[in-house]
């Protein structure tokens, strides 16, 4: 018969998708990090997993070309709806993601370290803004 494992801390709930100690098993997807980073545009509690970050990074690159391209054609400034909707959200995942390292959002303002913060696993633990991201809406 086997003995009950004791609960550790920062150890997998039943129905996440983290394993103790660990990050998360499986990468979110892209519409799931879009709609996410959209939806928490204005909040900075938390954490943001590398793939909600890039994949939410690579939507702002491609909307803000396209619009981009748009204005040119048309003559008119669509590009001011990537900053009333996109920058936001985007400030928002960036500060999230360096709590995901245990830092201050105020990192993001950092060039090139926060480039590689971006790039790197998180805590394996849970830490002072919250528990490991599940990558699961």
């Amino acid at each position: 018969m086997q003995q009950p494992q004791p609960a550790v801390m920062g150890a997998a709930q039943p129905g996440m998708n983290v394993v103790q100690g660990s990050r998360p098993t499986k990468m979110m997807s892209p519409i799931d990090a879009i709609t996410g980073c959209m939806k928490g545009s204005m909040s900075f509690d938390g954490r943001a997993s590398r793939s909600e970050f890039w994949w939410f990074f690579l939507f702002y690159v491609v909307v803000q070309q396209i619009l981009t391209i748009i204005s040119v054609a048309v003559d008119q400034p669509a590009i001011t709806l990537v900053v009333l909707l996109l920058i936001p959200a985007y400030i928002s995942v960036a500060a999230r993601r360096m709590h995901d390292h245990g830092k201050s959002g105020w990192f993001m303002l950092i060039p090139i370290y926060n480039l590689v913060l971006f790039a790197t696993d998180g805590e394996v633990m849970p830490n002072a803004h919250g528990p490991v991201p599940t990558n699961e809406l």
